[in-house]
């Protein structure tokens, strides 16, 4: 599925557990241009850190919509 601005994200670790805190739910801001192309910035949001990933270590939490 294509990552949209608004969608909540996992970051995929390479991890034996699968346990996830809220703090390890991103909110998507956007895509960066120019200098870091290919990439999306994210912001937690249990604690504002604002990071950027590229597409393939994103995956998207699936929400009910109405």
């Amino acid at each position: 599925m294509k990552i949209k601005i608004g969608d909540l994200v996992y970051i995929k670790q390479h991890s034996h557990t699968n346990w996830r805190h809220n703090s390890e739910i991103w909110l998507v801001l956007g895509y960066s241009e120019r200098t870091y192309s290919g990439f999306i910035r994210l912001q937690n949001i249990h604690n504002g850190n604002r990071v950027q990933y590229n597409e393939a270590m994103l995956m998207k939490i699936e929400t009910d919509k109405l």
